[in-house]
């Protein structure tokens, strides 16, 4: 069961796109880049966190297909006995 995406501002898209554009000239660009940096680090956080999610809700599909076809297998294994 997919989630659906987290939005997330463009000036996160931008960093994580691009993150080492921004250069230190000693104005404070370097603040700017140290930030672009964290908020492209928390937005990546974020997807991990929303695929770890997805990831386990497929497992628990799987896992209870799996089941279902065990005791299906072995239902029908003892009717033709």
């Amino acid at each position: 069961m997919p989630v659906p995406d987290q939005p997330s501002s463009a000036s996160e898209k931008t960093s994580s796109l691009s993150p080492g554009l921004t250069t230190s000239n000693g104005d404070g660009s370097e603040t700017e880049t140290t930030s672009a940096i964290l908020a492209s680090v928390k937005e990546q956080e974020l997807q991990f966190e929303r695929l770890t999610r997805e990831l386990e809700a497929e497992r628990q599909i799987v896992a209870s297909q799996l089941e279902r076809c065990k005791l299906g297998s072995e239902t029908g294994s003892m009717s033709s006995v």
